[in-house]
């Protein structure tokens, strides 16, 4: 699930719903298609009305969520009938969902979830989506920009360094530019845990090493956060025992 502040102290949840797993009613098959739902739970912990915002996504890639100038912004891996799984955005504009568009159409037509969800991050109407994808037989990170707060967005960036395991976050940087993150394998089940910025205008700074973990599922998603003239950096070091690890480095210029 991804959250955000609502209105009258609400906080507004969307999420990944599995009921269509579920037996049928009327006692046929499930479909066994995700959904994209949202709602409104209120202080006292009731929940309003539901509303589907996609109708079939893929089946466990997480959300990503920011606060636009316009209202929240929802990125998530998409379902086509034809499997292409590429990212979507819907918008909150006016109290009403947008439909799903997509953020680039990648074309990645896989028949399985990748466990590969997008990020995103938003500063008045200024956005930036990152993601992975294996479109055509290649493993990129791409980051892409918004000025209208989603409504579009330039053309993506690639920010790997050939070999990627996904797991990307992304944040917004001076300038405009923003910082992403992600995993980039460097042998066997050993990956790094990098970082780039890219400018306003989509140019590439030189990635920079955080620490070593692992392309294995058990790595997890290394997470970041601007936190004042710094930002913060959260990974999984999978071993026995797996631990968490955390560091902080200053933001130079904005980057």
């Amino acid at each position: 699930a991804s959250l955000w502040p609502a209105a009258g102290d609400s906080l507004g949840a969307v999420w990944l719903d599995g009921r269509r797993y579920a037996p049928a009613p009327d006692g046929g098959e499930p479909t066994k298609e995700m959904m994209l739902l949202s709602a409104l739970l209120g202080p006292d912990g009731t929940v309003g009305l539901e509303h589907r915002l996609d109708e079939r996504i893929c089946d466990c890639c997480q959300t990503g969520l920011a606060l636009t100038a316009r209202g929240p912004v929802v990125v998530y891996r998409d379902r086509t009938a034809g499997e292409i799984r590429d990212v979507s955005i819907v918008r909150r504009v006016d109290g009403a969902w947008t439909a799903p568009a997509p953020v680039h159409a990648d074309g990645w037509r896989i028949e399985a979830c990748p466990v590969n969800g997008p990020a995103v991050a938003a500063e008045g109407e200024r956005v930036a989506v990152a993601w992975f994808t294996g479109a055509r037989d290649t493993a990129k990170v791409n980051v892409a920009f918004s000025d209208d707060a989603g409504a579009s967005f330039s053309a993506p960036v690639r920010v790997d360094g050939g070999a990627p395991a996904g797991r990307v976050d992304v944040e917004l940087a001076a300038g405009g530019g923003a910082l992403v993150s992600w995993l980039e394998r460097i042998g066997g089940d050993t990956a790094e845990v990098r970082v780039r910025h890219v400018a306003a205008g989509g140019a590439p700074g030189e990635p920079r090493t955080v620490a070593r973990s692992g392309a294995a599922r058990a790595s997890g998603f290394p997470r970041m956060v601007r936190a004042g003239g710094r930002v913060v950096f959260a990974w999984t070091v999978p071993g026995e025992p797996t631990r968490v690890e955390v560091a902080a480095a200053p933001l130079e210029g904005g980057r």
